[in-house]
């Protein structure tokens, strides 16, 4: 393994960390107010709205592990990296900003064309800038602690940026433009666009990419095609690997769980709770507490693994979730806003912790399948999470449409309001619950990866580790393969 040539210190961390402003921000803009905006800003109907995410991943299948393959070949002065960084600086802003101009054409047909038209433009974007910012800590770092400093500050970024997305254009829209959404929403896209562009100069003067040791390289990459079957290829094989489908099971339950709080959360508190210009404040809550109780999370992840970290935060989300139960119209503003503060204390290992877990995936992917392809891993990554809020927020537009959801109108009927209620109470539970199983089984604990990484570094350097039984199940449970 080469020798790594520089230390991850204060300025690595924010450098790095800073790239996160744009992912943990512009996908929670999106999932707590775009299918709002659509509805009841531009007028489509639940089902158009909820299509036009749907449809916009049909790309997705193709351009995120496609992506992640070509960014694992690519060669240039500035790394193979962070090119792309540059690269995607004024089409990040240029993305976002088109997601929330107001456009009404005389058919609901052509309305739904260019959001759909933005969308895929945003997710392409994202993609292309997204997939290498996430596989990079592997090659900046093969230390555990160090790994687990650039993901903590990424999370913190993060969270950071979920907290002002998840302020900022409620209060722009439900407050200061409560009688001319349209202009809160123009403004969000050109905040929130110019916040999630310009850090990308900072990201990619902060951060390296370490020269990659020839053992870590497939062999037979010369040979093989740069395609989408490729593509394929790659992403059936990482499923071979047990600690990658524990992995990608707990983050698909987690955020699913957490797409459906967000996309309903602002019909819950608008039309249930009877108290819209309360949102801005419930979702605050949530947030500050998900964003103050993360370094007690890492600190928990550090001792006994990111796997039981995430487990905790479910099992809060899960109790939380029930306690919301018993909220009505008449329930204090106080006791909305604890219990909004209670799930983002939960919620905060369930965003966290399986994006930091990505760079022991992708080693535990090298040890199952001789290849390195973190590149890969984060394509496979980013694929999954935008399939799960575009099918999240499809099947929610087709509830909203069966539960008789009128968009744009100001009052619901009685059984639109109890279904708003149902969805947002009801449907997280069975996902959290599931994804804690999942987080008990991950095999991946500070020990093992320090057995992990031992067993790797014997096999980049052609020799055989040779360990007792008992490292040897330890090892299975983390391939699944002898």
């Amino acid at each position: 393994m080469a020798e790594q040539k520089k230390k991850i210190g204060i300025g690595a961390l924010i450098s790095y960390g800073m790239g996160d402003l744009y992912g943990g921000g512009s996908f929670l803009i999106i999932s707590t107010l775009f299918m709002y905006f659509l509805t009841d800003v531009v007028g489509l109907s639940p089902f158009l709205a909820g299509l036009v995410v749907m449809v916009g991943k049909a790309w997705d299948a193709i351009s995120d592990p496609l992506m992640g393959l070509i960014s694992d070949r690519t060669r240039s002065r500035f790394g193979r990296r962070r090119v792309y960084f540059l690269a995607s600086i004024v089409p990040v802003f240029i993305s976002f900003w088109m997601l929330w101009i107001t456009l009404r054409f005389p058919s609901q047909l052509a309305t739904f064309v260019y959001y759909l038209f933005s969308y895929i433009l945003f997710c392409t974007v994202y993609t292309i800038v997204m997939v290498p910012y996430s596989s990079l800590p592997t090659e900046m770092s093969g230390d555990y602690r160090e790994r687990a400093r650039l993901s903590g500050a990424r999370m913190l970024f993060s969270q950071l940026s979920a907290l002002l997305a998840g302020t900022i254009p409620g209060f722009l829209v439900k407050n200061l433009y409560k009688d001319n959404p349209s202009q809160g929403f123009f403004l969000v896209g050109l905040i929130f666009g110019l916040l999630y562009a310009l850090p990308w100069i900072i990201v990619f003067l902060g951060t390296w990419e370490e020269d990659i040791p020839t053992a870590r390289v497939n062999k037979n990459s010369g040979q093989q095609s740069a395609g989408l079957l490729q593509s394929f290829k790659d992403l059936r094989s990482l499923l071979a690997c047990r600690s990658f489908r524990l992995h990608i099971g707990m983050y698909l339950l987690g955020y699913t769980a957490l797409d459906i709080l967000s996309a309903s959360f602002v019909y819950f508190v608008t039309y249930y709770i009877g108290r819209g210009s309360i949102y801005t404040l419930c979702l605050g809550s949530m947030l500050i507490f998900q964003l103050l109780s993360l370094p007690l999370h890492i600190t928990i992840s550090n001792r006994i693994g990111k796997g039981r970290s995430y487990a905790i935060g479910a099992g809060i989300v899960f109790l939380v979730s029930l306690i919301f139960v018993t909220l009505s119209p008449e329930s204090p503003t106080l006791l909305i806003l604890i219990s909004s503060a209670l799930l983002g204390l939960g919620l905060s290992p369930v965003v966290a912790m399986p994006w930091a877990m990505l760079p022991e995936s992708s080693d535990a992917d090298e040890l199952t399948n001789h290849i390195e392809r973190a590149g890969s891993v984060a394509g496979v990554f980013t694929l999954c999470r935008k399939l799960v809020q575009a099918l999240t927020l499809w099947i929610f537009g087709l509830l909203l449409q069966g539960i008789g959801y009128a968009a744009g109108a100001t009052q619901q009927s009685a059984g639109a309001i109890q279904g708003i209620r149902y969805i947002f109470v009801f449907g997280p539970l069975a996902f959290v619950a599931l994804g804690t199983i999942l987080a008990i089984l991950y095999p991946i604990t500070p020990k093992t990866f320090a057995l992990m990484r031992k067993t790797l570094e014997a096999s980049r350097a052609g020799q055989t580790f040779h360990c007792d039984e008992a490292d040897e199940k330890r090892l299975l449970k983390i391939t699944g393969k002898h």
